[in-house]
């Protein structure tokens, strides 16, 4: 056998078969890896307990109305250019609720966006920082939130906006409600 061949082929029969049983072993793993992941994915698509529905209602007005979140960041979280500039989109976010609820709380240095924490800045609860040391990219203060807004908030675009598709008719229907004609670009 040539020396090229040699390399190529196994180099006992034990070992083909411990290459085998190795690879199967990973294999399996890997399907236990990934089933364990959808199985815990799966209860975040069952329907709220009542009283996380009032809460996630609670948090869509709070968006929609009095934090006026969607006037940047669109009815649907998709973002856009509004008033601060360019809103990010809220459904392509990376971030975990606890950072989300910061950014909420405190803004964006250098950006639009604004904070909503009435004390953020006044020591370093928000990044460590304070209104001095932010200096000229201090955000501006947004409509004043309590802790349980800004929760509720954070729980509404978890549950309806953060890592889902485009926004579909029935998403539209469940922001604006049935009686509007908002919508009906979206019906197919």
């Amino acid at each position: 056998m040539d020396e090229r061949r040699r390399d190529l082929a196994p180099a006992s029969p034990d070992m083909t078969t411990t290459n085998t049983v190795l690879g199967i072993a990973v294999l399996f793993t890997l399907l236990a890896v990934v089933d364990s992941a959808h199985a815990q994915a799966a209860p975040s698509q069952a329907a709220p307990s009542p009283a996380d529905a009032r809460t996630i209602e609670f948090g869509k007005e709070i968006y929609k109305i009095k934090a006026n979140c969607q006037f940047c960041h669109k009815w649907d979280a998709s973002g856009d250019q509004g008033y601060g500039g360019n809103a990010s989109s809220l459904r392509k976010t990376f971030l975990t609720p606890e950072q989300f609820a910061e950014v909420v709380k405190c803004g964006r240095p250098g950006t639009g966006m604004p904070y909503h924490d009435q004390h953020a800045y006044t020591d370093k609860r928000c990044y460590g920082v304070t209104r001095e040391e932010v200096g000229k990219d201090m955000p501006l203060l947004g409509e004043s939130l309590q802790p349980r807004e800004i929760d509720a908030v954070v729980k509404y675009l978890f549950a309806k906006a953060v890592g889902r598709g485009p926004a579909a008719y029935e998403d539209c229907i469940d922001f604006w409600g049935k009686d509007t004609r908002q919508c009906e670009p979206m019906k197919k």
